[in-house]
């Protein structure tokens, strides 16, 4: 695949480069004569500076070389000052690797003229990204795919397509039934349970299931929307949710209120005044799952983020206090 930009860091004899901003060559910082050459300690030269803030903190390391010799971006890579991207493309350490910053950097690696945010990174950028995989999708005009970046060769029409952040993306109803197609079960209601949240309607999901039928995984996201809801404060909210649903137990409720006060759980079943909290640390005694009583009569579990990998371990408590009721 031609990328139009490096594979690996450039190697070879210290070099000068021509300065991005006046095309004037620039000075050495220093060096010892052998080709080594010292960093210096200010900031990113100017002309570097301008490009890479076009490019949402992304730049190349031929935009690099306009700027540095290639000892001294090798310094700088080999120092960690400079992260790695994907190939041939950078950013600075303390540039956060968001997902506009990743986009810029794909369509620079693949050499693309543009690209669309797609699946889970275009959820990320509508604010309901669930999955945390670190994998950056976007659509292209070949497809690819590394540890870190997959590129879809997929159509898209314009009115598919909206600007978020100053990034082009599928739209909110196409990405969140894109995902819903493509992830496992638990993500997949997550990513659906986020979108309604965001203010995505279950029309417009529906819709876009009818539209997008026939292709992979159309079954599982129609199934799915029909279970999605925008009460689900948490991905774990969603995902203990589906695991319960899956089981053959009853549907729990999410956000039921305890009696007539103002506490509530993040999943019940009121009826047998059993609620659930998912928490974001483990329990206080280190199991996934931990019990209490409270004194209006309710049963409260405390799940665990990690009781929902052993879904065993979630469903025998939750079916012995059902047992009891």
């Amino acid at each position: 695949m031609a990328t139009g930009v490096p594979t690996s860091l450039p190697s070879g004899p210290l070099s000068t480069g021509a300065n991005l901003s006046t095309g004037q060559p620039f000075s050495q910082v220093g060096g010892d004569g052998a080709g080594e050459v010292f960093l210096d300690s200010g900031r990113m030269r100017p002309g570097l500076t301008e490009v890479r803030d076009r490019q949402f903190g992304a730049f190349t390391s031929w935009q690099a070389l306009c700027e540095y010799s290639r000892a001294e971006l090798r310094a700088r890579v080999e120092s960690g000052r400079w992260v790695r991207v994907f190939r041939g493309v950078y950013r600075e350490v303390t540039t956060p690797p968001t997902a506009r910053l990743r986009v810029e950097a794909a369509r620079l690696s693949i050499g693309a003229p543009s690209v669309v945010a797609a699946f889970e990174t275009a959820a990320e950028l509508h604010g309901f990204g669930v999955t945390g995989s670190g994998v950056t999708h976007v659509l292209g005009p070949r497809q690819a795919r590394s540890s870190r970046l997959i590129v879809h060769r997929m159509r898209a029409d314009p009115g598919e397509l909206e600007l978020v952040g100053g990034v082009v993306a599928t739209n909110a109803v196409r990405t969140a039934i894109d995902v819903a197609r493509t992830a496992d079960r638990p993500d997949a209601l997550a990513t659906l349970d986020a979108a309604v949240r965001q203010g995505v309607s279950i029309a417009a999901l529906t819709d876009e299931c009818e539209r997008q039928r026939g292709r992979r995984g159309g079954g599982q996201a129609s199934e799915l929307v029909g279970l999605a809801d925008g009460r689900a404060e948490s991905p774990a909210q969603s995902r203990v949710r589906l695991l319960c649903i899956d089981a053959g137990l009853p549907h729990p409720v999410p956000q039921v209120r305890m009696g007539e006060g103002p506490q509530r759980v993040d999943l019940g079943w009121p009826d047998k005044r059993i609620g659930i909290r998912c928490l974001t640390a483990p329990t206080s005694d280190g199991q996934p799952v931990a019990g209490a009583s409270t004194s209006d009569g309710w049963v409260v579990l405390l799940v665990a983020t990690e009781a929902c990998r052993s879904p065993e371990n979630l469903l025998e408590p939750i079916r012995f206090a059902m047992e009891r009721r």
